[in-house]
């Protein structure tokens, strides 16, 4: 009987999850960019290059290009209303 009761209430889908192609474009872009902001990845590629560009290190140029697409990312994804 507990399964006929659980069978009768309407199925939702989580809004955790993205519902259109957009909103997993979005999600995914934003994922893999953060991804690329955080210790291991930072480390290993943006903290070893000894460049220098515009007068600053590598470093806090690789994290500025990184956060301005972060917040692009975010932009986009509430102009198209995702």
């Amino acid at each position: 009987m507990t399964e006929d009761r659980r069978d009768s209430y309407p199925h939702y889908r989580s809004h955790f999850l993205p519902r259109t192609r957009e909103g997993w474009m979005a999600t995914v872009s934003f994922v893999v960019l953060f991804l690329c902001t955080q210790p291991p990845i930072v480390f290993i590629v943006a903290n070893r290059i000894e460049l220098v560009v515009f007068g600053l290190p590598f470093l806090y140029v690789y994290l500025l290009v990184l956060y301005t697409a972060l917040i692009a990312v975010l932009i986009w994804a509430a102009r198209r209303g995702v």
